[in-house]
């Protein structure tokens, strides 16, 4: 039996994830209305962005087996980045993006390079414990110097009807598009690049690696400061379209971990099927139990994907 392609896989998922869209909205669309229609759609735009959180983390996990702790923090630091491009010196949202991806990634470069890459020739403690260091460090600095005020752009570009008189938000549409371009650049960048390749090789056999001439703590640099630069389009697009503030990171790093564990590590169309899932069930739970169980949506999927299967959804596929 000839193996499964990745862009076999990867068409699967997506026409799974489709079919699953389509019936769910058409069922919740006969059985309540315009209001369920609009509400599963803005958990699939929601659950887009949720696999865009997500794949910066897990590129960092599949080079170091490490968890980096501090990536809600990094969320957050994008998302202040955007927030006061915007509001001090008037540029537009989308395009302080640029911005907050090329200050997250040479952030990236120099806690990668002097501070995790050394760490972990310790073991997986030091630069775990250091990623919380990290975490408390950046939390505490950003509400200091920022105030622990919730800010965020909530910018609002017209909205799309939808059948029975519901709109939905253009914004959401464009940040879910943004998710779907850059999980397909990453993709991009991982197979067809001398770096992407290599940061593979590592992910897959350090040892091979560096007996084919590869620098593993060079790789381990670079992969660092891509998931960094995720994390800070990520947090670039949060402030867009969602409130936040300096305390609020750990509750996306249990979202990203939730994701993480639905899709599988190391597995992009994963981290897109497991945001989607997450988000359409957030949506869904917010619609029936009210906004107070949103954020407990997750942690309940967690919890259940651990007991039943915690290899993710999606574990025998890989791209790195």
């Amino acid at each position: 039996m000839a193996p499964i392609t990745f862009r076999a896989t990867l068409w699967m998922v997506f026409l799974i994830v489709i079919a699953g869209i389509l019936i769910a909205s058409l069922a919740s669309y006969l059985v309540m209305g315009p209001v369920a229609l609009l509400v599963i759609l803005r958990g699939i735009c929601t659950g887009l962005f949720y696999g865009m959180l997500a794949i910066g983390l897990s590129l960092v996990f599949g080079v170091m087996k490490v968890i980096n702790i501090a990536h809600g923090e990094f969320i957050i630091l994008g998302a202040y980045i955007t927030y006061w491009l915007s509001t001090l010196f008037g540029l537009d949202p989308f395009a302080t993006l640029i911005f907050s991806a090329l200050a997250l990634f040479f952030l990236g470069l120099i806690i990668g390079r002097f501070v995790i890459s050394p760490a972990l020739k310790g073991g997986i403690d030091p630069p775990l414990i250091i990623s919380f260091g990290l975490s408390l460090c950046l939390a505490n600095l950003m509400r200091v110097y920022w105030t622990a005020t919730p800010r965020g752009l909530r910018l609002y570009l017209g909205g799309i009807p939808l059948p029975g008189g519901a709109t939905l938000s253009v914004t959401h549409l464009i940040v879910a598009a943004a998710a779907i371009i850059g999980l397909t650049l990453l993709h991009i960048f991982l197979s067809k690049t001398y770096p992407g390749k290599a940061l593979r090789a590592v992910s897959m056999d350090r040892e091979a690696a560096l007996l084919m001439g590869i620098s593993s703590s060079r790789i381990e640099t670079i992969a660092y400061a891509v998931g960094l630069l995720f994390a800070g389009v990520s947090g670039s697009l949060l402030s867009i379209v969602l409130s936040f503030d300096p305390t609020c990171g750990h509750i996306y790093l249990g979202k990203v971990m939730c994701v993480i564990v639905l899709g599988g590590v190391g597995y992009i169309p994963g981290a897109a099927a497991g945001g989607v899932i997450l988000g359409v069930a957030e949506a869904l739970g917010s619609l029936f139990f009210g906004d107070t169980v949103r954020d407990l949506v997750a942690f309940v999927i967690f919890l259940l994907i651990l007991l039943f299967k915690p290899t993710g959804l999606f574990a025998k596929y890989r791209a790195f």
